[in-house]
């Protein structure tokens, strides 16, 4: 799966065609779709979260793709993001999930269909051992965008038994959330107000045990640079793009000009 910096990315824009089955367990009941690729004319099956659903909207969408382009840069087990179309006409087939299609004829984040995967089993000390470096990975990722929607309640990632795969990042960036007069002024270094973020983090209990050093992971985040967020703002749609949705990009810039202050946070997470 390319990379959004790499020349090549592309980032599809889908025709949804029908529907095959609506996953109405998870909040947002996302639906699953036969879709056409507008470009290349190839047909495949997706996952859609349209943009009126419970805790959907142009912004958290505009999250999701932001977040997903974000894993898959890190080389994290992401689900590759495509944008669905879901036409006037698309619509009148739909018939789980018609209100929400109804409203929200036009683009919405979507996803290619993963087969075989389902939510994580009891994990054990060998599949936590099997999986450390992601798992390691995942966390630091987790915290740096400050998402707080993968937890022991909704883990939003999956297994097929020999690889992971996550997903669901319309609740990221939640420092967005905050009024701007109390956000952190030093967003690099984790505090009390961030507790709930990392020690309610799915894997925080292991690691906490494990007690390992972040310090690998977290000069992976260099890789947002400059080149990574023209090429966001570039392929995010235009309508998607607001305050906030800009405001990622400096937030985000200013804990990687104070990497080592938020290595050593990090880590104190997980020591102290």
């Amino acid at each position: 799966m390319l990379k959004i910096s790499d020349p090549e990315y592309r980032l599809p824009y889908i025709d949804a065609l029908s529907t095959f089955d609506l996953f109405d367990k998870g909040t947002t009941a996302p639906i699953a779709i036969w879709g056409v690729d507008t470009e290349t004319g190839d047909r495949g099956q997706f996952v859609v979260k349209m943009k009126s659903s419970e805790r959907m909207s142009t912004k958290s969408s505009a999250f999701e793709l932001i977040g997903a382009w974000m894993a898959m840069e890190l080389d994290l087990p992401v689900v590759e993001p495509v944008l669905v179309n879901l036409s006037a006409d698309f619509v009148e087939t739909v018939r789980n999930g018609y209100r929400a299609a109804s409203q929200s004829v036009g683009l919405n984040f979507g996803s290619r269909y993963q087969s075989g995967f389902s939510n994580l089993p009891q994990m054990s000390y060998s599949f936590l051992q099997d999986h450390f470096e992601t798992i390691k990975l995942i966390y630091v990722f987790d915290l740096f965008i400050a998402n707080t929607d993968r937890g022991h309640q909704r883990d939003n990632i999956q297994s097929n038994g020999s690889n992971l795969l996550i997903y669901d990042h319309e609740l990221a960036f939640s420092f967005l959330r905050i009024l701007p007069f109390l956000q952190s002024k030093t967003p690099w270094i984790l505090n009390e107000t961030d507790k709930d973020l990392y020690q309610k983090h799915l894997f925080f209990k292991y690691l906490r045990e494990m007690r390992p050093n972040l310090t690998q992971q977290v000069v992976m985040l260099e890789r947002f640079n400059s080149d990574f967020w023209d090429k966001v703002y570039y392929n995010l749609p235009e309508e998607w793009i607001d305050d906030q949705v800009s405001e990622i990009r400096p937030y985000l810039t200013s804990i990687i000009e104070n990497l080592t202050y938020f290595t050593d946070s990090l880590n104190n997470t997980l020591t102290i």
